[in-house]
């Protein structure tokens, strides 16, 4: 059975993303370094890392009960270790070589073009390098992370150790739309305290941009026979973003709330919800929902996958049309 240990941490707005890349780099370098130095070297543990935005996570996947007590104490003293500012040289070079490789197409900077707006982050602040001048400041840096553990099998995922998050201001608007040809990009927010809260948007995003028969298909494509359309998700500071995209020629009427809620109010709710529900059970696992959940949530106890399914259950039409109302 897999199971996993994340560790997260928060970025501070203050703070250069790039060096909490290098930070990921580093921890990674140190933890593999310890694994393949004990006795679970042969035991096929795997690491993955993210940085993105908002901070980074790394998830350690193990398939052995034994090897848990282990992992925790080889965590700790990584991250111990990499506190006393054991920067890995290589890894600037590593990073630096890295976002140099990096491209984004038009399409992808359209998508991601409403968080400038929203939090005043760019996309494309992950793809800067790093300046070696800075390394006074990185060192200070390491020495004062915060870091969060979760746990994680194919059932749940609970707090091992906890860390301080922090909301961020944001602009008021909860929904926009911007045009401008090839593309138009948009987006809707709401911040996230409950898992209610989080399956709620995860549903209206469903319905907006994922499904085949999605609102962007139904109100926008079919109509304007387009092609491109569709919506994606990303959670960033305790807020639940809902990004979409796509085709636009000039004075091309798309979308608004009052068109989505319509949509809502007149479809066949249990066909969208049970839907979501399949597309829900293939796309995310208590590992995914952890990640998630690891960066952008103060407090929440331990969850029990069933329960979010169970969730999605028991939401009914009028849920999701008050919810967008008072979006």
């Amino acid at each position: 059975m897999i199971k996993s240990l994340i560790i997260s941490t928060q970025r501070s707005p203050k703070l250069k993303i790039e060096w909490y890349h290098l930070l990921e780099h580093c921890l990674v370098e140190e933890l593999q370094f310890l694994i393949d130095n004990s006795d679970l070297k042969e035991t096929g543990i795997v690491l993955e890392a993210e940085t993105f935005i908002d901070g980074f996570h790394i998830e350690i996947i193990f398939n052995n009960d034994k090897n848990y007590n282990n992992l925790i104490k080889i965590i700790r003293k990584a991250i111990k270790n990499v506190s006393k500012s054991k920067i890995v040289p290589d890894q600037i070079e590593v990073i630096n070589e890295e976002v140099k490789h990096f491209d984004l197409t038009i399409e992808e900077k359209s998508l991601y073009n409403p968080i400038i707006t929203i939090i005043g982050k760019n996309i494309e602040e992950l793809y800067c390098k790093i300046n070696k001048l800075d390394i006074v400041s990185i060192r200070s840096f390491f020495e004062k992370v915060d870091y969060r553990l979760i746990y994680a099998n194919k059932d749940c995922f609970e707090i091992i150790q906890d860390s301080k998050v922090s909301s961020i201001k944001v602009n008021e608007n909860n929904f926009d739309v911007y045009k401008q040809e090839p593309y138009l990009n948009g987006f809707i927010k709401s911040e996230i305290s409950t898992t209610k809260e989080f399956m709620l948007l995860s549903l209206l995003s469903f319905i907006i941009g994922k499904s085949n028969n999605s609102v962007l298909d139904k109100q926008y494509l079919n109509k304007n026979n387009y092609y491109l359309g569709y919506s994606h998700d990303i959670n960033v500071y305790g807020i639940f973003i809902i990004l979409f995209v796509a085709e636009y020629q000039k004075d091309t009427e798309f979308i608004n709330k009052d068109s989505i809620y319509s949509f809502i109010e007149e479809c066949n709710f249990s066909m969208y919800r049970n839907a979501f529900i399949t597309y829900f059970c293939l796309t995310e696992t208590p590992r995914s929902i952890a990640k998630i959940f690891s960066r952008n949530l103060n407090q929440f106890p331990s969850i029990e996958y069933k329960d979010l399914i169970q969730e999605i259950h028991q939401i009914n039409k009028e849920d999701l049309l008050s919810f967008v109302e008072f979006l």
